[in-house]
Parts: C-alpha cells; sequence; structure tokens
C-alpha cells in the first residue's frame, strides 16, 4: 500500500537562526569585509600601544582609557558594525539569493536574527579582542598592574559588545529599509545621531547610544556642555540601549518580513 506523500520537513526556529548565521559566518570569513575590520583594530591598538612607550610620562591606565574612547567608542565602534550589518540584506538582493532564502521553511524572521547574529559576533568580537590586546600591551611591563586594572578594562569590553549590538540592529534595519543606499542612511544615522548629538549639551546627548555606553564602560565625559548633561544611574543607561537595541531588531524583522522581496541591485 501506499503511504502518501512525505510530509515536508520544517526546521525549529533555533536551528534555522543558527543554519542563517553558519552561512553567514562562512560568508564573512571568506570575505573582505573581516580583513578591513581586523585590520582597522589592529591599526588602533598598534597606535595606542607605540604612543604608550614613545611618551616618557605616559600612564597605561591613562593611555588606555584614551584610547578605548577615541579609538573604540569613537572610531571603530561606528566602522564595525557597518561593515558587518549595513549590506547584509542589499547583499542578498544584489546577489540575487534574498528570494530564495526569504522563502525557505526557516522564515524571514530566522533570516534576520541569523544576519544580526553574524554581524554582532564579529563587531562585538573585534572590539572585545582588540580592547584586552590594548590591555596588555599597554601593562606589558607592569604585570601586576595588569591584573588589577583588569576589571576596568572587561568593562569597557561589555559596554563595547553592547553598542555593537545597537549599532548592527540600526544599521540592519536601514538596510532592509533602504535597500539602494543601506550605506549611505546608515552613515548618516550614525554620524548625526550617534556621533555628533553625543557631544551636544544637555539631554541632547541621551539621543546618542554611544554616550550611554561610555557612561557604563566609566569613561569621562566629552563635548560641549558636559556639566550641563543630567546624571543617570548605570542601571538606567543600559536599560535604554537595550531598549533601543529591541527596537531596531523589531523594526527590522518586521520590514523584512513585510517587504516584497525582489532582484534589484543594491
Amino acid at each position: 500500500m501506499s503511504e502518501g506523500p512525505s510530509k515536508a520537513f520544517v526546521p525549529s526556529f533555533g536551528s534555522s537562526v543558527l543554519a542563517h548565521a553558519q552561512l553567514g559566518f562562512v560568508r564573512t570569513v571568506r570575505g573582505r569585509k573581516l580583513r578591513l575590520g581586523v585590520i582597522a583594530t589592529v591599526l588602533v591598538v598598534v597606535a595606542a600601544v607605540a604612543s604608550r612607550y614613545l611618551a616618557d610620562d605616559a600612564e597605561p591606565a591613562n593611555v588606555v582609557k584614551t584610547a578605548v574612547q577615541l579609538g573604540f567608542f569613537w572610531m571603530l565602534a561606528f566602522l564595525l558594525p557597518f561593515l558587518f550589518a549595513s549590506g547584509a540584506i542589499a547583499e542578498e538582493v544584489e546577489n540575487r539569493t534574498m528570494t530564495f532564502l526569504a522563502t525557505r521553511p526557516s522564515g524571514r524572521l530566522a533570516l534576520t536574527l541569523g544576519k544580526l547574529l553574524v554581524a554582532w559576533t564579529f563587531s562585538a568580537g573585534l572590539l572585545a579582542l582588540g580592547v584586552l590586546v590594548l590591555h596588555v600591551g599597554a601593562y606589558a611591563t607592569t604585570p601586576s598592574d595588569m591584573i588589577d586594572e583588569i576589571g576596568d578594562t572587561m568593562r569597557a569590553a561589555g559596554a563595547l559588545a553592547l553598542l555593537a549590538a545597537c549599532y548592527c540592529a540600526i544599521c540592519l534595519f536601514w538596510g532592509a529599509l533602504v535597500v539602494e543606499a543601506s550605506g549611505l542612511v546608515s552613515t548618516l544615522h550614525l554620524a548625526s545621531l550617534e556621533f555628533v548629538f553625543g557631544f551636544l549639551p544637555g539631554v541632547a546627548r541621551f539621543v546618542s547610544m554611544n554616550y550611554f555606553c561610555q557612561q557604563l564602560a566609566g569613561l569621562p565625559r566629552a563635548g560641549f556642555g558636559s556639566d550641563w548633561v543630567p546624571d543617570l544611574s548605570l542601571g538606567v543607561c543600559g536599560a535604554i540601549v537595550g531598549g533601543v537595541t529591541l527596537l531596531f531588531i523589531v523594526l527590522s524583522a518586521t520590514v523584512v518580513e513585510t517587504s516584497e522581496v525582489g532582484f534589484g541591485r543594491a
């Protein structure tokens, strides 16, 4: 007797996310973006460590704190999520693979979260690894201080990882919403709302998630009228960044779920 047609296999949601993430990991490792990210991170770390030993009176703690603020929060924290997240959806459209991926049994939500997971893993991984190498390099001649100050460095690495998640979600959203200009719109958002507003006085600075994460990292305030910015607890700062991250994840998933998938050029 015939048993009839077999039931189609539908993977679980977690398996679907991991499948998309695995594909993204392989493509990222083989692509140019990872190399660019590594080169940028190495240049920042090498410049900071070199300044530590070339300057006569350089204190390792000051060098690490300054390098984390200038090189990581004000440069790499913008560059790395942009590299790994802004074109994640647009590249699939450009390569004419978006329709195939979006119509698989795994679903579009799994596709979105898989893309986000890949972008955040590489962004946060390079940021955290770079900060740790900077710490070791700056304290190489004072091993006891290296151990004593590791807590502050890990705090900064955690804040950078949280900021990377937020920026990856922002870039992924704009990349899904404006496929043809994903890089341009993501750059405008990060440059204006995140970078410029991070230097403004008063509550205007609260628009920037970069500012909140710098507070989480224990860094000094910079910019205009820093004394006019109201004080917020670290818990509130973390909750705000987490809430904005979740908001953009939801927006990204909504756009991918509801958009018509075509073969346009990104």
